[in-house]
């Protein structure tokens, strides 16, 4: 008969215990910190304890504390889907109910990207593009590259000389 891991065993006891016991326990077998975790992971150590010491209260509602799940189960590596199960089971219902219906529509998504793409702002490139051309041709005068026929303002004769 072949060994069991310590992952194993707890991935079994993961359906007897609550979310974030299991995370703390997870990760006290990894060797981490909640130090490390947050390190990692880019969320506050007060976060993460309150995870998993299941103080809702001192968690976002909706989206956020969904995305603070994966991305502790992503550093854990625990398979998305279920650990995703384990804290639709585990929110209250009182803190769910609480939540706008936007908050309720993203807390149902099955993923949502954390970045937004920037607006291309061809503006600035328009604009950086145009003084560029300006300097090229001032300079292009003052080297006396353009012949002066060219020149129609007297300004511009006036900065050849």
């Amino acid at each position: 008969m072949g060994t069991r891991t310590d992952q194993d065993q707890m991935t079994e006891n993961s359906a007897e215990m609550s979310l974030g016991p299991y995370l703390k326990q997870l990760r006290e077998a990894q060797g981490h910190t909640p130090e490390q975790v947050s390190m990692r992971i880019k969320y506050s150590v007060q976060q993460i304890e309150a995870l998993e010491q299941e103080r809702w209260q001192d968690l976002p509602s909706g989206a956020p504390v969904r995305w603070l799940v994966r991305s502790y189960g992503r550093f854990l590596n625990v398979e998305d889907d279920a650990i995703q199960s384990m804290l639709d089971s585990a929110f209250p219902d009182s803190i769910r109910a609480d939540m706008s219906d936007e908050h309720k529509m993203r807390w149902q998504a099955d993923d949502m990207s954390l970045y937004v793409e920037p607006r291309q702002r061809t503006w600035v490139w328009w604009l950086i593009a145009i003084v560029l051309l300006v300097i090229v041709v001032f300079y292009a005068i003052d080297q006396g590259w353009i012949p002066e026929s060219w020149l129609v303002f007297d300004w511009l004769k006036a900065l050849r000389q």
